[in-house]
C-alpha cells in the first residue's frame, strides 16, 4: 500500500508543479514552448475566475480573462472543454490552498488533535474555501460530472481525500488505506452536496451535517458488508451531484 500512497504524492506534486510553473517561467530564459503555453493557460484562467458570478464557468468567461491580457478569442481553442478548464482550475486552487494550510498547521503543533477533529477541521475549511463562487458551484459540479471532464475531477478529488488523511497522520498499510479514503469521500461528498441547499446563516446546518456524518465514520466497521456500503455511497456519489445540479438549473440532459 504504500507504494500507492507515495505513486499518489508524486502524482500529485507533478501535476501542482505544472500549474505552478506561470511563477517560474518570468524568470526562466530558455522557457520551452509547452511551458510557456501552461503560463498563458494559468494566467487566463485566474483572470477568467472574475468573471465567473456574472457569467458562470463558461467560455464567455474564459474571453474575457483572455481579453484582459489583450489576447484574440483564437486562444480559447486552448480550452477544448470550455468552461470545464475553469472549474477544474479554481477546483485545484482550492486543494492546493488546503494541503498549504494544514502543513503549516502540522508544521506549527505542538500536539496532533483528535483525528476526527482535524478531518472536519479539514472538509470544513475545503468547503468554505470554495464558498467564494457558492451560488454558482452547482454548475460547475454539473460541468466537472461530464464523461468527457469526470475522469480529471475524479483525481482531483481522490488527491484531496488522500492528502486529508495524510496530515491527518494516517500510516495506514492495509486495505485501510483503500476504505478510509472511499468513507472520506462519502462524508465530504455528501456534505458539499448539502451545503448546495443549504440558507442558514453562515452554513450552520451543513456543519452539523457534517458532524452526524463524521459520528457515523468512527462508528464504522471495518468488513466486507461495510466497506461494499460505503463504496456504493461513493458510486452514487457522482449521479447525485448530477441530479441536484441539473434540478438547481433547470437544464434538461
Amino acid at each position: 500500500m504504500l507504494p500507492a500512497r507515495l505513486c499518489l504524492r508524486n502524482l500529485s506534486s507533478l501535476y501542482r508543479h505544472r500549474v505552478c510553473q506561470h511563477s517560474f517561467n518570468r524568470v526562466c530564459q530558455h522557457s520551452t514552448t509547452h511551458e510557456v503555453s501552461e503560463d498563458l493557460k494559468y494566467d487566463i484562467l485566474e483572470l477568467s475566475l472574475d468573471h465567473v458570478k456574472a457569467h458562470g464557468w463558461s467560455k464567455k468567461a474564459i474571453r474575457l480573462g483572455a481579453g484582459q491580457l489583450s489576447l484574440s478569442e483564437a486562444c480559447l481553442a486552448m480550452f477544448p472543454l470550455g468552461g470545464a478548464h475553469l472549474a477544474l482550475h479554481y477546483d485545484q486552487n482550492c486543494n492546493e490552498e488546503l494541503e498549504d494550510l494544514m502543513a503549516q498547521q502540522k508544521c506549527d503543533q505542538v500536539t496532533p488533535p483528535p483525528v476526527t477533529h482535524f478531518l472536519k477541521d479539514a472538509i470544513k475549511t475545503r468547503l468554505e474555501l470554495q464558498s467564494t463562487h457558492h451560488e454558482r458551484w452547482a454548475e460547475a459540479m454539473a460541468l466537472l460530472v461530464d464523461p468527457k471532464v469526470a475522469p480529471l475531477a475524479a483525481a482531483q478529488f481522490a488527491h484531496l481525500v488522500d492528502d486529508i488523511w495524510f496530515y491527518a497522520g494516517d500510516s495506514s498499510a492495509d486495505f485501510s488505506w483503500y476504505t478510509k479514503r472511499a468513507a472520506l469521500g462519502a462524508v465530504y461528498g455528501t456534505t458539499e452536496l448539502y451545503m448546495l441547499q443549504d440558507k442558514s446563516e453562515e452554513f450552520v446546518d451543513t456543519w452539523e451535517f457534517l458532524d452526524r456524518r463524521l459520528a457515523d465514520l468512527e462508528e464504522l466497521k471495518e468488513g466486507s458488508a461495510e466497506l461494499d456500503k460505503q463504496l456504493e455511497s461513493s458510486g452514487e456519489l457522482t449521479q447525485a451531484a448530477f441530479i441536484i445540479a441539473r434540478n438547481m438549473l433547470s437544464r434538461t440532459y
